[in-house]
């Protein structure tokens, strides 16, 4: 990554916590994240390591539960630079900054989309709210749209409600809803994990193709790699709240640091690699935040654990140069395996 670029989007010592019956639980502790015009992201991690909670933090979506309890969201958007954080959460700059600057895809369309309207009128809506459109115009700028991310016979299916429309169709109908802005940063949480693998394909050929139409930045969080080697520039790889490891996709494929991070390549298939082996596996689960484990959180769960070290010390972030960092005391502070 060119290190002369500035971030379109910077996230800085971001912690966010949900109060529970059982205790305060930090879903997100301490993550920081850049995100550069035109590049694509992917934030990766296992179920629980707080992708969606970050995606969710910059657009001030967080539950009622939820709280932003420390660090920095700033957007480098046209005009001055600004911490989204010291928005007014009910404010007209935040309500333009979502679906306008931002955009967002999330994971379950049909959790997203209200089953009581059409999909025509939740996008002319929006069209009308960010671009100023009359309703006329905003009709005919949502066929457009729908018929850009693929949706047949667009004029008819406008008026249709998401229970007609299959998972694919759903979810092609909450880009177009992303998109109808022309969103500077498009934030998509899983938005495959619940489709067929043709429909996945197809969806992630057409994120690529309005990227490269838009010159978006996309920030895409998924637990798939291979979905990561296709989309990535860089890659951000979360567990327990935090960023363990952060490179260009490349580099991380090709030299994984974090044990963390070696461990989630060789799970992953291969086809024709050791037929007739069990696949290898990450032991055990992620920890309950409410319960962390002293030093390293990834300490359990390791294979390359030093007793009496990585069980105690806290591990800090290792620079290895060229946007490469990692989180772990098996590197002393200049990058060499110690």
């Amino acid at each position: 990554m060119e290190q002369t670029l500035k971030p379109l989007l910077e996230i800085s010592g971001l912690r966010t916590s949900f109060d529970t019956f059982d205790g305060k639980v930090r879903a997100v502790d301490g993550v920081d994240l850049e995100v550069y015009a035109g590049r694509t992201l992917c934030v990766v991690g296992e179920s629980g390591c707080g992708k969606s909670v970050t995606a969710r933090s910059i657009l001030r979506l967080v539950e009622d539960s939820g709280s932003i309890d420390a660090g920095s969201i700033t957007w480098h958007g046209d005009g001055e630079p600004f911490d989204i954080l010291s928005l007014d959460p009910r404010g007209k700059r935040l309500q333009r900054l979502r679906g306008g600057d931002i955009g967002m895809i999330f994971q379950e369309p049909a959790a997203s989309l209200l089953p009581l309207r059409t999909i025509g009128a939740q996008l002319i809506e929006t069209l009308r709210i960010h671009t100023g459109l009359d309703k006329r115009a905003a009709r005919a700028r949502a066929v457009e749209l729908l018929d850009a991310v693929g949706i047949p016979d667009p004029k008819r299916r406008i008026d249709a409600y998401p229970f007609q429309l299959s998972g694919g169709m759903c979810q092609r109908a909450m880009i177009a809803i992303a998109l109808c802005a022309n969103p500077s940063l498009l934030i998509a949480d899983e938005p495959t994990t619940a489709l067929d693998v043709t429909t996945q394909a197809r969806i992630l050929d057409l994120l690529r193709d309005l990227q490269a139409e838009h010159r978006m930045a996309v920030m895409f969080i998924t637990h798939d790699l291979g979905v990561v080697a296709e989309l990535a520039d860089e890659v951000a790889v979360m567990y327990l709240g935090r960023v363990v490891e952060r490179a260009p996709v490349d580099e991380l494929f090709a030299d994984p640091k974090h044990p963390y991070t070696k461990a989630l390549l060789a799970s992953v298939p291969v086809l024709g690699r050791d037929r007739g082996r069990d696949l290898p596996t990450i032991p055990g689960t992620v920890p309950n935040p409410l319960h962390r484990p002293s030093g390293c959180s990834f300490h359990p769960r390791c294979a390359e654990a030093v007793a009496g070290k990585c069980d105690i010390d806290a591990p800090t972030e290792v620079d290895f140069g060229g946007g490469r960092t990692a989180e772990c005391v098996l590197y002393d502070t200049e990058g060499a395996r110690a």
